[in-house]
């Protein structure tokens, strides 16, 4: 009878912890397309684990943050997700005002960004973007 209520109870933790791991896989890594309006960003130095600079052969190495980006899917559903471009010496800055369209999962960019052209936009898209 012990052995059964033993088991009983590891097979519930099992399960408890297998629904835990495919929700953190669900609201992090399973996407969904969606687009957006680029707005302002910040050119930021990267930096070591340290906090010295980091740097690929001594020149210091840069990134684009993108702040309070609002993501329309093509369902219609709002998401608010921040993202940065690479890390580069040189990174290009996406112009503000344009279009970029990127698979994004409920907390981060999996994919993308990509410029679009406001043609290529879902009509209800882009009516909740602009």
């Amino acid at each position: 009878m012990k052995k059964r209520i033993i088991g009983l109870v590891v097979v519930a933790l099992l399960a408890i912890g297998g629904w835990q791991v495919y929700r953190y896989w669900d609201t992090t890594y399973h996407g969904v397309t969606a687009y957006a309006k680029v707005g302002a960003s910040q050119k930021v130095a990267s930096k070591n684990d340290d906090g010295s600079p980091y740097r690929i052969n001594g020149k210091q190495v840069y990134t684009y943050e993108y702040k309070h980006v609002t993501w329309v899917t093509t369902s219609g559903q709002v998401r608010h997700v921040d993202f940065s471009s690479l890390e580069k010496t040189n990174p290009q800055r996406l112009a503000p005002g344009t279009y970029v369209k990127a698979t994004i999962s409920q907390k981060r960019v999996i994919s993308g960004p990509n410029p679009v052209v406001a043609s290529a936009l879902p009509a209800k898209v882009k009516a909740k973007l602009d």
